[in-house]
């Protein structure tokens, strides 16, 4: 490659990778310690427990018939939106590998697919720096609406209903006939709960721990669950929740979605759903994936099990080899992940077969059999945002080579001078509704404020490209940046995107100095990184944590469905300070508890402002009088009260 023409360059200063870390951690990995490729005990209060041996290899079970039941949450809306849109790959990925191989499925959805092809045409799977597989297509939907399991449509209303209904039934019916439950979730988190939104983005579609725990209850059956949710890890750790899970995330953290792809413009899937396939598809006698397979015998980057026809892996060394695909195979920063995973009963040495409900099956030959689509032509592969670890020095510096060409070709054109940053964002109603203000409804104005407001949101959060809630608005903002976007509604959307974020953070920064909690090493929110940070705050202290600070919705409000996704790093931060500052579990109550008062008052106060506000009033007046009812005077209302 040797020129820059059409190539898209990412920005510069963000390669955070750290190969020595990387390497390191690869080493520390141990079969009987889980919790080094993230796995959480059941039933022992330790995560760092360990086992005196550990079964790599289990003779085969006669394996009973396993009950899918897989579920992709987007709704109507959510899925036209390149934020969500890598959940469908996701979905159709694992439908092209399981459909057909149990005789139980039940795969539902709230969808029309046909339209989304039609507007969309193909849905990928894969790192766009590489070859990638098509997991949808006009082909595929015609099989996935009359094969052996065909898509099962519900309203977007209904659709969290049915998925109860439908796994009390089957889990149920596996109980009576001694046979295994798969549940699939592919969906946006919730960080408070680490629940699932099932069909919309209010409270009531989020399907949480403790509904499937109800389900569940007096019943004896294994149950497996596999989720490319962000905070899925909070499945694996619900008191007495004794489930098998396979979760992209921990219980704190978003899951993570390859870079949006300017070929198709959208993510196309989950990294940690490339992982979990390339386990599926490894060579049993290599133990090396098919898509890393070597044409050197001699290589030892993957160290061969001893294995025979007659034996299976056990679950866990089925985990293990996840996670170093992961991070030898799928990413480079495959530290990040947090990926999660927790064995039923404990049952770690059991075959992995059994413990998942994933039926042996040669998904090599299925995977292969996908049409393949090529790399991104305007990405480079030596691109530090390139997350494959397996790219040669060669390439990066043949990248570093064209950005310096590429460099100098910018800064040779005209200096466009940029506005000064607005104001500092509040959390007003007012400041909200009166935004538009800024830039007097001027498209060129309107795009000047969100470079600049973008531009300090990417410095505050710059590791969020392939994040599943932040991933679409990075890519939205740097298409901005670039003058690639001019779209009037869609810049708006994103500034009120970066609006709600930039808010949230200077809330967590105005909460700790009413708490008189000093900030973490002196940084404000903005400047502070709590996606490396937050791993600081032992795992029962983090979900207590949770539990204080994001569930009060009053500190740190859920986004209104034009602000997009939730936004964990405000209260993340002030967590990590209390932690940081050594406050006592007590005064933590009672710090959060007087702030509570403060900022309830301050909101009574806001509210009386705006009766008085004259455009509130304006257009209270006109509603009552296009309903006929007119504006009734206080003393009028209070004696209708009485």
């Amino acid at each position: 490659m040797s020129s820059t023409q059409n190539l898209k360059f990412s920005p510069e200063g963000q390669d955070t990778n750290d190969d020595q870390s990387l390497a390191k951690h690869l080493q520390e990995i141990k079969l009987d310690f889980p919790a080094t490729y993230g796995g959480m005990m059941q039933n022992e209060p330790n995560p760092q427990v360990t086992f005196d041996s550990f079964n790599t290899h289990t003779p085969p079970d006669i394996q009973p018939n396993t009950r899918l039941i897989a579920v992709l949450g987007l709704s109507p809306e959510e899925a036209v939106q390149p934020s969500s849109m890598w959940f469908i790959s996701d979905y159709f990925a694992f439908w092209n590998l399981f459909n057909g191989v149990t005789p139980s499925q039940t795969w539902l959805h709230c969808l029309d697919f046909q339209k989304l092809i039609d507007k969309n045409g193909l849905y990928l799977h894969g790192n766009p720096y590489k070859t990638r597989k098509v997991v949808l297509n006009q082909t595929i939907l015609s099989h996935a609406r009359t094969g052996n399991d065909p898509l099962q449509h519900a309203d977007p209303v209904l659709l969290m209903s049915k998925f109860r209904e439908r796994t009390k039934s089957e889990c149920r019916a596996a109980a009576a006939a001694g046979e295994n439950v798969l549940l699939m979730m592919f969906g946006h988190g919730d960080c408070k709960s680490s629940g699932i939104y099932l069909g919309g983005k209010t409270k009531s579609s989020v399907f949480k721990p403790n509904h499937l725990k109800l389900l569940l209850k007096g019943l004896k059956v294994n149950v497996a669950m596999l989720t490319t949710q962000c905070f899925g890890g909070g499945w694996a750790c619900f008191p007495k929740l004794d489930l098998t899970t396979m979760a992209a995330a921990g219980s704190g953290d978003p899951s993570k979605a390859w870079r949006y792809s300017g070929s198709c413009g959208r993510a196309c899937g989950s990294m940690f759903a490339t992982a979990i396939i390339n386990k599926l598809t490894m060579n049993p006698l290599t133990n090396r994936p098919l898509a890393a397979e070597p044409d050197d015998d001699d290589d030892d980057t993957y160290p061969q099990e001893t294995w025979t026809g007659d034996q299976h892996e056990s679950y866990a060394i089925f985990c293990k080899a996840v996670y170093e695909s992961l991070l030898r195979d799928v990413d480079r920063r495959g530290l990040e992940h947090h990926v999660t995973f927790s064995a039923q009963e404990d049952a770690w040495t059991m075959c992995w077969s059994q413990r998942t409900g994933i039926p042996l099956e040669d998904f090599k030959q299925r995977w292969a059999a996908l049409d393949e689509y090529p790399a991104d032509a305007t990405l480079h592969p030596g691109d530090p945002f390139n997350r494959d670890p397996n790219v040669s020095e060669e390439l990066r510096e043949e990248y570093k080579q064209l950005w310096s060409v590429e460099k100098k070709r910018l800064e040779a054109l005209p200096v466009v001078i940029m506005p000064s940053a607005p104001g500092e964002a509040t959390g007003s109603v007012l400041g909200k509704r009166k935004m538009s203000g800024r830039y007097g409804g001027n498209v060129d104005s309107l795009i000047d404020t969100v470079k600049v407001i973008g531009a300090e949101y990417l410095r505050s959060y710059p590791h969020g490209e392939d994040s599943g809630n932040s991933g679409g608005l990075h890519y939205n903002i740097v298409r901005i940046i670039n003058g690639e976007e001019k779209d009037q509604t869609v810049v708006e959307e994103q500034l009120r995107h970066i609006q709600y974020r930039m808010e949230q953070q200077a809330a967590a920064d105005r909460y700790l100095e009413m708490m008189q909690i000093p900030p973490p090493e002196n940084s404000s929110c903005c400047d502070f990184m709590t996606d490396k940070a937050i791993g600081c705050i032992p795992r029962n202290k983090f979900r207590w944590m949770i539990e204080q600070v994001c569930k009060r919705d009053i500190l740190f409000p859920d986004p209104t469905e034009e602000q997009g996704y939730q936004f964990e790093k405000g209260p993340f931060y002030i967590m990590i300070a209390f932690h940081l500052a050594g406050t006592k579990d007590d005064e933590i109550v009672a710090k959060l508890r007087d702030l509570i008062a403060i900022v309830e008052e301050e909101l009574d106060q806001q509210k009386a402002l705006l009766k008085r506000d004259p455009e509130v009033t304006s257009k209270r007046q006109k509603l009552f009088q296009a309903f006929g009812l007119g504006i009734m005077s206080p003393r009028k209302r209070r004696s209708l009260a009485v």
